[in-house]
């Protein structure tokens, strides 16, 4: 008697998906940059007044600025 052990197509997803969260989670600056969208998107719902400017201000600085730190850390460990 063998087993044949088979992923399916709904496991590979979990894994794949588990896989992002566990680097925006293990990394400081995606979630600098995750943080970032979540204001911009907060200044994007508020649609007006002086507090969706800041924060869509804030939010898109973060997320440059995170995604940008990112990307040079990998390619200096590259």
């Amino acid at each position: 008697m063998s087993s044949v052990q088979e992923t399916s197509e709904a496991n590979k997803w979990v894994t794949r998906r588990q896989g992002v969260i566990g680097t925006i989670t293990h990394s400081v600056t995606l979630c600098i940059a995750l943080f970032g969208l979540v204001l911009f998107l907060a200044g994007f719902a508020m649609q007006t007044g002086v507090w969706a400017a800041i924060f869509a201000v804030w939010g898109t600085a973060l997320v440059l600025f995170g995604a940008t730190v990112y990307t040079l850390l990998w390619l200096q460990r590259r």
